[in-house]
């Protein structure tokens, strides 16, 4: 099925940020300003983990905040992990409530793999293929994330805050974890996100590039906590199974 994902403008943009959303069909703003500081409400009165309702399937473009929100991110933080894969089985990822994540398509271009949270998006997982010279030099799959996202950071208009990037063993290589929170600005869609993704030597000559995007709806505390779950027990676990770069891309 195809989506309109507003949240996955933060992605495309970041990751930072992995899937085009349905902004793409917004007129292209100036090129970005430099980069500010971004910063949250004070933190909310406690709220308890709630999965947000079961999800029909159809589009939908997500974007509601209150209760029903933080109470899904808080199920994020929490929530037993297990795995789900991609359709061509080429790829496997921990998910916490894994079952209540529906795998999803992204509206205006191509991915390896999506999934969202709730049909309300409380966030979403991508997964894209990008090609490069040689996979194993040192940064090589994060400096060509960053050549393919910098045109949506560009036309949108999205402020980034990076945390300090770090790198971890992966698969016998070394692959790049970052984490950030965006801030878009085009008209319609004003809201931060909590990033976070992975860069992986996958293939020869191809990366692996994985991330998630959560929106904060004035919970950027609570979504940056469930980033930074995923930066720590998600992204570093990622599994390739497919020795073959995968043919199709949905």
């Amino acid at each position: 099925m195809s989506i309109v994902l507003h949240t996955g403008l933060a992605i495309a943009a970041a990751v930072a940020a992995l899937a085009a959303s349905g902004c793409a069909t917004s007129p292209p703003g100036r090129p970005a300003a430099a980069r500010s500081a971004l910063s949250g409400p004070p933190s909310l009165p406690p709220v308890a983990p709630s999965p947000p309702p079961n999800d029909d399937g159809t589009s939908a473009a997500g974007g509601k905040a209150g209760v029903e929100h933080a109470g899904a991110l808080e199920q994020l933080k929490s929530a037993r992990l297990a795995w789900a894969i991609d359709r061509q089985a080429s790829l496997r990822v921990l998910l916490p409530d894994a079952s209540r994540w529906m795998r999803v398509t992204f509206w205006g271009m191509k991915s390896l793999v999506g999934f969202r949270y709730g049909k309300d998006h409380h966030a979403v997982v991508g997964a894209i293929v990008l090609p490069t010279a040689d996979e194993t030099a040192p940064g090589a799959c994060g400096h060509a994330f960053e050549a393919w996202a910098q045109p949506y950071v560009d036309a949108f208009e999205v402020a980034v805050e990076h945390e300090p990037p770090r790198a971890t063993t992966w698969n016998g290589k070394i692959a790049d974890i970052d984490s950030l929170v965006a801030k878009t600005a085009t008209l319609g869609v004003r809201d931060q996100y909590a990033v976070a993704y992975g860069a992986y030597p996958a293939w020869p000559g191809q990366c692996l590039i994985l991330g998630v995007a959560v929106p904060a709806r004035e919970e950027l505390d609570r979504a940056k906590a469930v980033r930074d779950r995923f930066a720590t027990d998600v992204l570093p676990k990622v599994i390739v199974t497919s020795k073959m770069v995968p043919k199709d891309a949905y």
